[in-house]
């Protein structure tokens, strides 16, 4: 007994003596260099994404003209990894240790990126092509969401779409140019099939393999992220087409209305799925008689955007 006792004390003291792995540690700067592993030149306008494990993305660089990229002031990270992507080498992905790190709490990375051989490179689309098809899914007059994360939340917001442009960066990926403003793909949800999709997500299906990689982020928006639903419209002289403003407009049994304003727009949100009446009660000069959408069904109570345009007789 007293044997089995020694025994069981000397694996215990031995593990207990093993090194334990640091899965969350501070990093203050992580930089390097990232070479083709056949000539050992510099991979360029490579993007290398900072992931923690559960893939948030903490970090992005993308590589100068040399191959070398750096990230400052990053902060406490769980598990991190890097995650290097570019169009003609292979996805590589590296965990960092806390052993790596030097006194100031920099670490510094040698990345080897193996190319994809010529044959089984993916093709490039033609610009116009990638593009049409990334606009696509942007409508004027509809809207998308764009998730942001703040100290590991996520929150998103409801943008309506008023212009559109989709452009490629210099290092081949597509930007959404929205209201004259730059948003990322991969941060870009929008309307599929009664959900809103990450766009990163469906412009992956039109090639052999990923472009964008791995982001970190759901490829569905979580219902709680979007905003009540909302029922709007415009209402128009059916003779001239011109707006009308100055309007009633109510929703059928509940105690909502409002005036459509100088442009002959209204606005409601909706709290609940169901089936919704509007009425539009005319300004002087045009009769009860209208033509439109007047029965609008909302299918969830959050994420959707109904159009209901009226068409005032004189």
């Amino acid at each position: 007994m007293r044997r089995l006792f020694i025994i069981i004390s000397i694996i215990a003291t031995t593990l207990s003596a093993q090194p334990k792995e640091t899965i969350e540690f501070q990093l203050n700067t992580i930089s390097g260099q990232v070479l083709n592993s056949l000539d050992h030149t510099p991979v360029n306008n490579l993007k290398v994404d900072l992931l923690s494990g559960n893939n948030l993305l903490k970090g992005s660089a993308i590589t100068d003209e040399n191959g070398n990229f750096t990230m400052e002031n990053v902060g406490y990270v769980w598990k991190p990894k890097i995650l290097l992507v570019a169009r003609d080498y292979h996805q590589l992905i590296m965990k960092l240790n806390a052993d790596e790190l030097d006194s100031l709490n920099n670490i510094t990375l040698h990345p080897v990126m193996r190319p994809i051989p010529d044959g089984q490179r993916i093709p490039y689309l033609a610009k116009t092509t990638i593009e049409s098809r990334a606009e696509s899914f942007f409508v004027k007059g509809s809207v998308f969401y764009y998730l942001s994360i703040i100290n590991d939340y996520f929150s998103a917001e409801r943008i309506i779409i008023k212009s559109k442009k989709v452009i490629l960066d210099r290092t081949g990926f597509i930007v959404l140019r929205i209201n004259e403003v730059d948003y990322s793909p991969e941060r870009s949800y929008v309307p599929q099939l009664g959900k809103y999709e990450n766009l990163s997500y469906i412009m992956d299906d039109y090639f052999p393999e990923p472009v964008f990689g791995p982001s970190g982020l759901p490829q569905y928006l979580d219902e709680n992220l979007l905003q009540p639903s909302i029922i709007f419209g415009t209402v128009f002289d059916a003779k001239t087409q011109n707006i009308v403003p100055g309007a009633e407009v109510s929703i059928a049994g509940t105690s909502k209305w409002r005036i459509t304003d100088e442009l002959g727009k209204y606005a409601f949100q909706v709290n609940k799925p169901g089936s919704y009446q509007v009425i539009v009660n005319p300004p002087f000069g045009y009769s009860s008689s209208q033509t439109g959408i007047t029965k609008i069904l909302v299918k969830s109570a959050r994420g959707g955007w109904y159009n209901s345009n009226h068409y005032l007789n004189p």
